[in-house]
């Protein structure tokens, strides 16, 4: 005998809880930001944000003629380009060279994915202490190519070299998360396959290119975007190693949007900007969904 249906009236009872915490931590802050974005409130000023005025449309006309705001958003797209493709081409590489059995091999993927689990403030941490104009960095290593003309390299006072240290911090700790996705990936690829093109005389680096990265090229696509999505909120790293400087030469975006709310009070702003950043990323998770997965599950 099938059992009867529950009534609508339980399964609404039984989801209320989830639906609830839904709205309480995600759609009413995401409704508040909307309308704070049209609207000029700032909490120096006194009163509550409900109570602030309806500018319209001034906070995104606003951010086009807003130098530092473009600047935190090129910035960042090219951080974000650059630290995915290091992070990519070296945990493919590790993958790799991890396939073969060795003595030593699980001890060595153990190492290698110890940085992933240390918290951002951790590694920020770190590579501040390691890129100090008195650091091992300069006193140790750049010593012992330029000798004393590594004295004059002062890391996170430069512009460039700041934020080559960010990178840096970001690359060595997310590597681990592409090598693992990469290697389990190569790990799955059936052995029948590489097998059969061995007997037809393929090189390995043939049998790579044309049977095995082929096969985990849709887990590639989700791991890039993934990683991409996640680098372009980086912003503990920037906090904990240069907070930004000199000036603002090494902001992002996540760090532009938190120096506006919290040190300058500019929440109306923050909200426009937040609400922009959120319609683009949306935009290109749509346009990956749509381009990736669907056509390629089609």
């Amino acid at each position: 005998m099938l059992a009867s249906k529950p009534p609508r009236s339980i399964n609404l009872l039984a989801n209320l809880p989830l639906n609830i915490l839904l709205y309480a931590v995600l759609i009413i802050p995401l409704i508040i930001m909307i309308y704070l974005s049209f609207t000029d409130w700032n909490p120096a000023k006194g009163y509550d944000w409900y109570q602030a005025s309806f500018t319209g449309l001034n906070n995104f006309a606003r951010m086009l003629e807003d130098t530092r705001f473009i600047a935190a958003l090129s910035r960042t797209i090219m951080f974000v380009i650059v630290v995915v493709t290091a992070e990519f081409l070296i945990g493919l590489g590790i993958a790799y060279l991890l396939l073969t059995e060795f003595p030593g091999r699980r001890a060595l993927i153990s190492l290698i994915i110890y940085p992933l689990m240390l918290p951002w403030v951790v590694v920020g941490m770190i590579f501040y202490l390691l890129f100090q104009d008195f650091g091992p960095v300069t006193n140790v290593f750049m010593k012992a190519i330029l000798g004393e003309a590594a004295t004059k390299i002062h890391w996170l006072l430069n512009p460039s070299l700041g934020f080559t240290v960010i990178m840096l911090a970001d690359i060595w700790q997310w590597t681990p998360f592409m090598f693992l996705i990469l290697y389990s990936g190569l790990s799955a690829v059936p052995r029948k396959f590489i097998e059969a093109a061995q007997i037809l005389g393929a090189s390995a680096r043939t049998i790579f290119w044309r049977v095995q990265f082929p096969l985990i090229k849709p887990l590639v696509m989700i791991a890039l975007v993934l990683r991409a999505l996640e680098a372009f909120k980086v912003f503990d790293a920037v906090y904990m190693i240069t907070r930004g400087g000199p000036g603002s030469a090494t902001e992002t975006i996540s760090f532009y949007i938190y120096q506006l709310a919290i040190r300058y009070y500019d929440m109306a702003y923050a909200s426009a900007v937040s609400l922009v950043l959120l319609i683009g990323l949306a935009i290109v998770i749509r346009i990956f969904v749509k381009y990736t997965i669907e056509k390629g599950g089609a």
